[in-house]
């Protein structure tokens, strides 16, 4: 039996949840004779990229593997770009394969395990209630897959990522001591070992990887950033005039500037992530409801207290991940 995982955070593996959890399943998985692999996206680049394709001699792992997890970190409220632009060669793929009347997934068994946000709310009276997890990005990430066998239809796998604004969730140095987490891990293989069936690809493992092949200049993501080479005060520019072109969501925007604001800060070009910043603050002030838009426009009351609210789809900059390091 062979498994591959995808570990699609922004951060590098040593500081990053979804990379400790994948390696906390590829342990438990190669215990019980599975033998697994990790693709961590971010080694790849993928969406900065301008030349060959760097990810797709790496599907062929997924040939031969009758398990594949996706292991999707959320950013403002999107799972990460990396995942999503993922889960859009799949989708590619199956339809491409499904024209000549193949089923390219046919005899494997996915999963989706989403990390996010604890989500704990307080009653009236201060005392704090568990909230459970309502399934929202698992259904996010699988609409943008094709139709696939999941290991755990019936339930949303997910880890509870521990953050400031919630320190329930556990350290991703100690995934291995945290029960709910190895429990769900488990729960997850044995589910895998009694599905599992034999199965042989009816394409050679050429023809299966050609499916993924598209030669659009933007497929599955190119262009979304900037790689660090590539950063100076016009290609930013043209980067951003680029996002807002193509990008709707707010939320996938404040994904792509948080993070190229980073990545330039970490490259020492500070004039251009303080570009990014500009967009990135644009986008919290777009976001709120200014006074005048809850209360009578006439200030009478000087002293008057406004609280500050936001609209339905706006950007809340106030949430963690516009403070706390990406690792883009």
């Amino acid at each position: 039996m062979n498994a591959v995982i995808f570990s699609c955070s922004l951060k590098d593996g040593k500081n990053s949840s979804s990379q400790s959890w994948s390696e906390l399943l590829a342990v438990k998985m190669q215990e019980q004779s599975i033998d697994t692999k990790i693709i961590n996206l971010k080694q790849f680049d993928y969406e900065a990229s301008s030349g060959q394709d760097l990810l797709h001699e790496q599907l062929a792992e997924c040939y031969d593997a009758n398990f594949i997890i996706f292991a999707a970190p959320v950013n403002f409220k999107n799972v990460s770009f990396y995942a999503r632009h993922l889960a859009e060669r799949f989708a590619y793929a199956n339809k491409k394969a499904s024209a000549d009347g193949i089923d390219l997934f046919a005899g494997k068994q996915f999963e989706v395990c989403i990390m996010h946000g604890c989500k704990n709310d307080h009653l009236p009276d201060g005392k704090e209630i568990y909230v459970e997890y309502d399934g929202k990005y698992t259904r996010q990430m699988k609409s943008l897959l094709p139709e696939l066998d999941y290991i755990l239809p019936n339930r949303f796998l997910n880890l509870r990522v521990w953050q400031p604004a919630d320190k329930h969730g556990p350290d991703r140095k100690k995934l291995h001591l945290d029960a709910d987490t190895v429990n769900d891990v488990d729960d997850t293989i044995q589910a895998f070992k009694k599905n599992y069936k034999e199965f042989k690809s009816k394409v050679s493992i050429r023809d299966w990887l050609s499916y993924f092949k598209c030669e659009e200049p933007n497929a599955f993501g190119r262009g979304y950033t900037l790689a660090p080479t590539a950063i100076n005060t016009d290609s930013v520019q043209k980067h951003i005039d680029w996002t807002h072109k193509n990008i709707n969501d707010v939320n996938l925007k404040a994904q792509i500037f948080v993070s190229m604001k980073e990545r330039c800060i970490r490259s020492d070009c500070y004039d251009e992530a303080e570009l990014y910043f500009n967009e990135q603050f644009e986008l919290g002030e777009e976001g709120k409801l200014q006074p005048g838009d809850t209360y009578d426009r006439n200030y009478n009351d000087p002293n008057k207290i406004v609280v500050l609210r936001w609209k339905k789809n706006g950007f809340r900059i106030t949430r963690s991940a516009n403070y706390r390091p990406n690792n883009y």
